[in-house]
């Protein structure tokens, strides 16, 4: 037990007036009655002509198939409760959303201040809503649409059609573009018939259909059209609770080249309303080069672990026979992954299993004192023409399925076996599918880990992702090596900035549940660069140049945390371009986090390389959960430790993990760098998506300190309740100048709903208090803190604030329904820390401790 141990806040009170949640929106101009007829009525029109053609195709088919269309409704903005409307009109179905950010303004939908005047740089956003309709329901959208075009009043219950009308920018069918074009499916096949491959295959992503016939008419239709072309159907996926139905095809190259011969034609395969996308299969995957060693000259502690595993890894096959990671992992493997995984092969498990025990092994810390359960979902790709080959999910399963069984087989078992590891709190996923950016909708993968989130309590830890790819700088050619390293760094730093749709956030790190990790440019290494490598960066802790952005879903906060990634080295790319690109280092060599690696040879069992990235960041992320799952043990036998066992473990680690997260010096370098004139009124929201709530520093929540005070506490809250935590104040900061900071944290999980727009059904918040200690916001946008299930704020002063003895800063967390009905109740964590500066002389730990005792003394029942 620390000196000064975490500190545990009495049981909430219940206030007797809820709070409401205010929130804000962008205002903008949209074009008249008039105008919207002008631009939309020969869209609707061409709309009509495409469902007549359909139905012409179809009259001949022998299913006797209903002609039916997606249609797609771009708006400017949102129209909350559209689904509500959509849904009383009979053969319209409402299928999803997806939101889209950074459109560009034009004549007619443009951004406007509070005077009304226009802002010309504003781009805006938007959502676009897809429905089936069939003939009867376009045509009473038709109908709609003349009646609110001649100012009549819409019939009872169909008024969201009147927002959607007066904010509707386009309207179109669902097409190629949509399904082909834009997956990155094409360059997959490409490459697969550029290596000679026979059979490629495919993951069709079809609309989900409520009604399980309709669901059954979708698949004998789409395999149809696949037994057309000579393939077949290998694997189907169906999970009721995230809205999610795919198959897996199997088709021959000949299919192939003439799917790409004729993607922008009129193919049935293609143009088959029922498909929502194709999508490479496989693509999940890690890849660490087979490169140079290093020995391993540590001494690894010959302590045995104990207990059960409180952390999965989910990813490749460890080497369960290096010096490191012997008698250290529980390996479960159904699948028998490892027949078919060569030890030299056994790259990503074994580096990020290594990194989760023992951190970065250069800084030489303990072991964890508990196993750590490995289950592989990776294996080497037996059709990888490359050398090393890739680990991936195995292209004869869909992932989606994969990591549903995965997960189940932790807390339920699987067939007639007993759950394999049911104390798991966190499971580690450092692993993401390399095609698939986050463009506005949630991933299947992302609604998957959402889901398992709320149903098993757990705590997925999901790697960010990593855009290696060639930085271009905005100088020329050849003076790289001229420039200071601080002004290199500053226009390394412009340049991955303004690069950020290419950089965006890897599925399933857009998840809402989960704790997403972004790389801090940061490692123990002493080593130097290879030769003619340079490091980037002079400033400490900066957000890792090959990161993915974010925002998040609903513009929420991605990556909520950062951690160390390993040092990231560059060198000029000798192309033929004008301006100067650097090239990111991937080999093994130094800087870089030293892990455990396979050795060249089958008996070295103490070989090491460095590597770097967001999936090592998660790793150490998870190391350090595992870390406070035995501080929160030991906070069981304290006055009011009870309420340990109260909420899961995975929420209290949530919370104290991102309660150990700051800016640090980054914020004010990147406040340097990247502000200016243009963007200084969004800067926080647009510095939080490099930076999320700023590196986790785990030391500053195991204990406490003289000047710093961190307090505990949690609850259930069900819908429009709230719930009141009260920190004391220590009396000795009464009347004293000097700096204080104030650390707030709630973090829950949320049940979903993939019916609604808004996805999570729970919306906890609190509301900062600013008074008595007068502090205010700082870093992350005050907007962006509320969108995600993890609500981060850190308030500072330097103003002498006085109150009396007794005083408390009173914290009111409330909970409402976000997305449709709240039936459950929602657990909770709330971290607070109270710190001030060390020159203050104020030992406020056991002031603020004798205050939380003399509490809990008087607590009823106590």
């Amino acid at each position: 037990m620390p000196e000064r141990p975490l500190l545990i806040l009495p049981a909430p009170g219940e206030p007797a007036q809820r709070r409401t949640k205010h929130g804000g929106g962008g205002r903008f101009n949209r074009p008249g009655r008039e105008r919207q007829a002008e631009r939309l009525t020969p869209r609707f029109e061409q709309l009509q002509r495409a469902l007549e053609a359909r139905r012409a195709r179809l009259q001949t088919d022998s299913q006797g198939l209903v002609p039916e269309e997606v249609v797609v409704l771009e708006t400017i903005g949102t129209v909350e409760g559209f689904i509500r409307a959509v849904e009383k009109i009979p053969g319209m179905e409402w299928l999803g959303e997806i939101d889209e950010e950074d459109i560009p303004p034009d004549d007619d939908f443009f951004a406007v201040d509070d005077e009304e005047e226009r802002r010309p740089d504003k781009m805006l956003r938007g959502r676009l809503f897809m429905i089936f309709t069939n003939q009867e329901a376009l045509r009473q959208m038709l109908s709609l649409w003349a009646t609110w075009q001649a100012g009549q009043k819409l019939p009872r219950g169909l008024g969201r059609w009147n927002t959607l009308f007066e904010r509707l920018r386009d309207v179109r069918p669902w097409g190629v573009r949509d399904r082909l074009l834009e997956t990155g499916v094409l360059d997959d096949w490409h490459e697969r018939l550029e290596h000679g491959q026979e059979v490629v295959p495919c993951e069709i992503e079809l609309w989900y259909r409520q009604i399980p016939q309709q669901r059954r008419t979708a698949r004998d239709r789409v395999r149809d059209l696949v037994v057309g072309q000579e393939g077949r159907i290998v694997h189907e996926a169906i999970v009721e609770d995230i809205s999610y139905h795919a198959l897996l095809a199997h088709l021959p190259v000949g299919a192939i080249r003439a799917l790409l011969e004729q993607a922008a034609h009129d193919t049935a395969l293609v143009q088959c309303e029922q498909i929502q996308f194709f999508r490479a299969s496989g693509q999940m995957s890690a890849v660490l080069l087979d490169d140079e060693r290093l020995q391993d000259e540590g001494l690894p502690s010959g302590v045995a672990p104990s207990g059960s595993p409180v952390v999965a890894l989910l990813d490749g096959l460890p080497l369960q026979a290096h010096r490191r990671l012997e008698g250290r992992l529980v390996i479960d493997d159904p699948d028998d992954f490892e027949a078919q995984y060569p030890a030299n092969e056994r790259r990503h498990g074994t580096a990020m299993a290594s990194l989760i025990l023992h951190s970065d092994l250069a800084a030489g810390e303990a072991p964890l004192a508990r196993p750590l359960y490995v289950r592989p979902i990776l294996r080497p790709d037996p059709r990888d023409w490359q050398r090393p080959r890739h680990e991936t999910v195995p292209e004869d399963t869909l992932v989606v399925d994969l990591l549903y069984r995965a997960v189940r087989r932790l807390f339920e078992g699987e067939g007639d076996e007993p759950p394999v590891a049911p104390d798991v709190a966190v499971i580690n996923l450092s692993i993401g599918i390399r095609d698939r950016l986050f463009d506005g909708s949630l991933s299947p993968l992302a609604r998957l880990l959402d889901w398992l989130a709320w149903r098993y309590q757990v705590l997925f830890a999901v790697s960010a992702g990593n855009h290696p790819h060639r930085i271009e700088l905005s100088v020329p050619r050849g003076v790289f090596s001229t420039l200071p390293r601080e002004e290199l760094q500053n226009h390394v730093v412009r340049a991955v900035a303004a690069d950020a749709r290419h950089r965006r956030l890897l599925s399933p790190a857009e998840g809402v549940n989960v704790l997403t990790v972004g790389a801090a440019c940061d490692d123990a290494s002493t080593g130097v660069p290879p030769p003619q490598w340079v490091h980037p960066y002079v400033s400490a802790r900066l957000p890792s140049p090959i990161n993915a952005q974010g925002m998040g879903y609903r513009r929420a906060i991605k990556p909520d945390v950062l951690a160390p990634g390993g040092r990231v080295v560059v060198q000029e790319y000798l192309g033929s371009a004008a301006q100067a690109a650097l090239d990111i280092y991937d080999g093994t060599l130094p800087p870089g986090q030293v892990a455990a690696a396979p050795g060249h040879t089958p008996g070295d069992r103490s070989a090491t390389w460095c590597t770097r990235g967001t999936s090592n960041a998660a790793a150490l992320v998870s190391r350090a959960a595992a870390l406070l799952y035995d501080v929160l043990d030991e906070l069981r036998g304290d006055p009011g430790g009870d309420i340990i066992d109260t909420v899961p473990r995975s929420i209290w680690l949530k919370a104290l993990l991102a309660h150990a997260a700051n800016w640090g010096t980054a914020g004010p370098v990147l406040d340097g760098i990247l502000r200016t004139a243009e963007n200084s009124r969004q800067f926080k929201e647009y510095v939080t998506r490099l930076l999320g709530y700023g590196a986790v520093d785990v030391e500053r929540v195991r204990e406490c300190t003289v000047c710093r005070a961190t307090a505990i506490s949690g609850g259930v809250l069900t819908k429009d309740q709230s719930h009141l935590h009260r920190f004391p104040l220590p009396p000795s900061l009464s009347g004293k100048r000097g700096h204080r900071r104030l650390t707030i944290t709630l973090a829950w999980l949320t049940p979903v709903n993939p019916r609604h727009q808004s996805w999570r059904r729970a919306d906890l918040w609190f509301a900062p208090p600013k008074d008595p200690l007068r502090v205010d916001r700082q870093q992350a946008d005050w907007h962006a803190v509320q969108r995600g299930t993890l609500q981060h704020e850190i308030l500072e002063g330097e103003e002498a604030a006085v109150f009396v003895d007794g005083a408390s800063l009173e914290i009111q967390v409330s909970c409402r329904a976000d997305a449709g009905e709240l039936d459950e109740g929602v657990s909770y964590a709330l971290a607070t820390t109270l710190e001030v500066a060390e020159e203050v002389g104020i030992v406020i730990y056991d002031e603020v401790r004798a205050r939380i005792q003399a509490q809990v003394r008087i607590a009823p029942g106590a």
